[in-house]
């Protein structure tokens, strides 16, 4: 185009069977398209890409566009494996950024979490969305490994070392499932915020022991017998919760929790002390059915 003026150019036509004439190419509206020329190296074939309409860009703004693009192609890059790279990436920052870590644990509760148990569920969600409040509308696949040891070390010196571990666990657990989303998992591999052992060092004396009690004895009927299994079983909740009559011995010596209802998946023999017995003699059975009337009716519906 090293002959074009603003004038030539608005007064330019083809001839028949002319695709482009001196860089240009006219459009069927009338437009005028800035286009450069080239022979691919290993085709052999006239190759032509498009540098901008005129109006928006300017003849000079052509010519340098032009000594530009025929600079890659002498270094060997193609314009168009190019142009298709950069659209590929960007349509991968674009669904980067579409995924949030909000988006990615709403996305992890519905496909997987369904079929954990309740309470891992709610639990894994309330303690990342909390931990994590000022970064839910970040990307996922940005959120690196310097914050998420910022956040649980925050969570470590306000003295909630369980916690810490506890949502570094949840964390691990949720880039470990979306790997095909995201590139990394900032939480793998992670030091320890606390000793193992660090949970279990503050136990109940006997008068708080006796405090509990008092209070779950004058709970109503059925939460008074929920807790006071509980405390006399030292059973979680859920096994509580689910306990059936045909689970329990006859002469109520022994509680027999099955392997599906326990988190390590093996059947649990709690042997009852009297004061166990004494409650659960208290509940009256329903006609028809292994549950009883008491912490297990309500609970297991709760």
């Amino acid at each position: 185009m090293p002959n074009l003026t603003d004038r030539s150019l608005k007064a330019l036509r083809l001839k028949p069977g002319q695709k482009d004439r001196m860089g240009v190419r006219l459009t069927a509206s009338g437009s005028r398209v800035f286009v450069v020329q080239w022979t691919d190296r290993a085709t052999r074939r006239k190759r032509r890409d498009p540098l901008g309409v005129w109006g928006a860009i300017t003849i000079e703004h052509a010519r340098t566009a032009a000594r530009a693009r025929l600079g890659e192609v002498a270094r060997g890059v193609d314009p168009a494996a190019e142009r298709q790279r950069l659209k590929q990436r960007d349509e991968a920052d674009r669904a980067e950024t579409a995924l949030t870590l909000d988006a990615l644990i709403t996305d992890w509760a519905e496909r997987h979490l369904s079929q954990r148990r309740p309470r891992y569920a709610k639990e894994a969600q309330r303690a990342l969305r909390r931990a994590f409040a000022a970064h839910l509308k970040k990307p996922a696949s940005r959120l690196a490994r310097a914050t998420v040891i910022e956040v649980l070390d925050k969570l470590a010196s306000a003295g909630r070392h369980v916690m810490a571990e506890q949502t570094k666990a949840f964390g691990r657990a949720l880039y470990g499932w979306a790997m095909k989303q995201v590139t990394s998992n900032p939480f793998a591999s992670l030091p320890a915020t606390t000793e193992k052992s660090s949970s279990r060092d503050r136990v109940l004396t006997d008068g708080e022991l006796a405090e509990v009690r008092a209070a779950a004895e004058s709970l109503p009927y059925s939460w008074a017998p929920f807790y006071l299994v509980a405390l006399y079983t030292l059973q979680r909740r859920e096994e509580v919760a689910g306990m059936m009559r045909s689970e329990l011995a006859r002469d109520l010596s022994l509680w027999s929790v099955p392997a599906k209802r326990m988190k390590n998946k093996k059947v649990h023999d709690v042997h009852l002390s009297a004061p166990a017995r004494a409650v659960l003699q208290s509940i009256a059975p329903i006609a028809g059915s292994d549950l009883g009337s008491g912490p297990i009716k309500m609970l297991a519906r709760a």
